[in-house]
């Protein structure tokens, strides 16, 4: 275990707990991985702090020595001119000028995996005493397990890229929509084509309804064409190209949710709405990986929690989020009774359901009134 991250973790919580957000944002800024992945996040919630600390995570971090010569070298790209872009989560990206045109660069920091893993550690060691205590804790750990594979899947960068190149042929003739074409990759680098614009972090108060509509077509779409979803909707993986910013750039592949088919089918379902009965409802939930002690325990509120989550793809006209309580309803819903167990939501639906929160962030924030309910029935009909 590395004990300075360790100690960096653990007072990274304590900051969190007392609310100290500027020295949390600095924390989650000096320890790539778990920690800024998480910190993107946060860019996902209303208001100070939020706004103030942790948008530039998004972009903008410690930098980490990287032989990118090394790196250009194993990808064959003869580079005259290079320079650091932003810094991710798992890598760091560089803009370089080589024969082929400007690309993007992303590199894998060295030794990421290892910290990730080193982080769950720190945390299931430090959390070990509540598998003793008297509380419903039996999905604490399993949720951290999660947790862990989510992040860990985004270092794999070949999977990654094919991802990416299965976006790209689907998008490549779309006039709202561009995904930047992959040029080559390895596993410890991604190349691709640099895309230049206008990047969303700060963007509060001047996206439109365009904006809104073009990303919900874009999941739609690739929902129901290859059956996977972009699940990173934090602002540094949006570009706004082309004429008049009128083209959508969506980079980063990283975190994708690959559905079967029997799943992208129930996903189509849930966004839709279209059930006869509860017992349809439970049917997809299942296949989306709700455990069955879950749909037990929680049966009574199933239903309500589900309209209230996607209340704005279940109600016909315009919506308009100022009319919409979505926390005060469902934490009045949960507080109805002592529930036994969390509500653990499988890792595809968590990825479902965070895709579905950027998309409402980005609404809400630019009080955008938009028809979801005939969105879903144009690009998933």
């Amino acid at each position: 275990m590395n004990f300075i991250r360790a100690y960096k973790l653990l007072s990274l919580a304590n900051k969190m707990i007392k609310g100290d957000y500027r020295k949390v944002s600095g924390l989650m800024g000096e320890m790539h991985g778990f920690p800024q992945k998480l910190g993107q996040h946060l860019t996902l919630y209303r208001g100070d702090p939020f706004d103030r600390y942790f948008k530039d995570l998004c972009t903008a971090s410690r930098t980490e020595d990287v032989n990118i010569t090394e790196v250009l070298g194993e990808l064959q790209i003869e580079a005259g001119k290079f320079e650091i872009s932003a810094q991710a989560s798992i890598g760091q990206v560089y803009r370089v000028e080589a024969g082929a045109g400007v690309l993007a660069v992303k590199v894998k920091y060295p030794g990421v995996e290892e910290r990730i893993r080193s982080d769950f550690r720190t945390l299931k060691t430090v959390l070990w005493p509540v598998r003793v205590l008297p509380l419903k804790n039996s999905s604490l750990f399993p949720l951290l397990e999660q947790m862990k594979l989510l992040v860990l899947a985004e270092c794999d960068y070949r999977r990654e890229a094919e991802v990416q190149k299965a976006f790209q042929e689907l998008f490549g003739d779309d006039p709202d929509i561009t995904v930047p074409e992959i040029i080559t990759y390895n596993e410890r680098a991604i190349a691709s084509k640099w895309v230049d614009g206008t990047g969303l972090v700060g963007c509060t108060g001047w996206l439109d309804g365009w904006f809104i509509e073009t990303y919900l077509k874009f999941i739609l779409t690739s929902l129901r064409e290859l059956g996977m979803i972009h699940a990173d909707p934090h602002p540094g993986n949006f570009i706004l190209t082309g004429a008049n910013g009128r083209k959508l750039a969506v980079l980063d592949y990283g975190s994708a949710v690959m559905f079967n088919t029997r799943e992208a089918g129930a996903a189509v379902r849930l966004l839709a709405g279209e059930y006869g009965d509860e017992a349809e409802l439970l049917d997809d939930l299942r296949i989306l990986g709700i455990d069955e002690e879950s749909l037990h325990i929680y049966r009574p509120i199933i239903g309500d929690l589900v309209s209230i989550l996607l209340e704005p793809f279940y109600s016909p006209g315009p919506y308009d989020f100022s009319d919409w309580r979505m926390q005060y309803r469902i934490n009045t819903l949960m507080s109805s009774r002592a529930w036994e167990k969390p509500l653990l939501m499988s890792p595809k639906l968590l990825l479902l359901v965070r895709t579905i929160q950027g998309l409402y962030f980005y609404a809400r924030e630019n009080s955008v009134i938009f028809d979801w309910h005939k969105a879903v029935s144009n690009y998933l009909g």
